[in-house]
């Protein structure tokens, strides 16, 4: 009885797989079909900053299909930086992607791969931790009265191993990173005086200067006017010191 059971549920659960009109499929992980998953990509060497996943999207239906990306940031560790592959083009600064990938009948694309990346922190070598989750949505909304789509949750985690020795994110240098509008610099020990904040783009051109206004411990700096990218800052005490940091917005 506990056999015929079973062959029941393995051809239910064969039919409802292939019922889907749109499959997303685990490459790295014996080619399974991971529609609606939640998948968890680790890292514990200091060394691997760019963690990735590659997948395939397999057209289930008799008709050729215009299919689209979005993703969907649901948390996002510190020092870290997102983007995806779709077909031939990257999209390091977007949410979704500008053009259509054609997917004919029954046929398989092999070109979605999803990137993470944390960058190293001057003041906390190697490198800061924590998980990055982002739900990633292909979709055809298109050609059939109901929107096709099939997605997949991606869990990155830089282990704790990694990072603060202990801190907790909110003793780090600067947060959220990446920003958003604000973004928070916690001074701390000897700059607890610090007068100055400046800002530049990744070519080194000075963008803003903020005089430092302290508030419990922390300088709130405006950033809602700056373009995608990679930012370095300075922070200056009375002393004429220095410390550099390194921000995404």
């Amino acid at each position: 009885m506990i056999k015929h059971l079973s062959i029941a549920a393995l051809i239910i659960c064969s039919f409802l797989v292939n019922a889907q009109p749109l499959l997303l499929i685990d490459r790295d992980h014996g080619n399974r079909v991971v529609n609606d998953s939640v998948l968890t990509l680790s890292s514990a060497d200091p060394e691997i900053v760019d963690l990735t996943m590659y997948f395939t999207m397999k057209n289930n239906t008799d008709q050729a299909l215009s299919l689209n990306l979005r993703k969907t940031v649901n948390m996002v560790a510190d020092s870290t930086i997102d983007y995806f592959c779709f077909g031939i083009k990257c999209w390091p600064d977007t949410d979704t992607t500008n053009y259509p990938d054609t997917l004919l009948p029954g046929a398989e694309d092999y070109t979605f791969a999803s990137h993470v990346v944390h960058f190293r922190r001057f003041d906390m070598p190697p490198l800061p931790f924590g998980k990055t989750s982002i739900t990633y949505t292909v979709f055809d909304d298109t050609s059939f009265p109901e929107p096709i789509e099939a997605s997949v949750t991606v869990i990155y985690n830089h282990q704790a191993d990694l990072g603060l020795d202990g801190k907790s994110p909110l003793q780090a240098l600067v947060y959220p990173n990446p920003a958003g509008n604000t973004l928070n610099i916690v001074p701390g020990g000897d700059f607890r005086e610090a007068v100055c904040v400046q800002l530049f783009n990744s070519s080194g051109l000075l963008v803003k200067t903020f005089p430092v206004k302290e508030q419990n411990g922390i300088v709130d700096i405006p950033v809602e006017d700056l373009r995608a990218g990679c930012y370095f800052g300075r922070i200056e005490n009375t002393a004429n010191e220095t410390r550099v940091f390194r921000f995404i917005k």
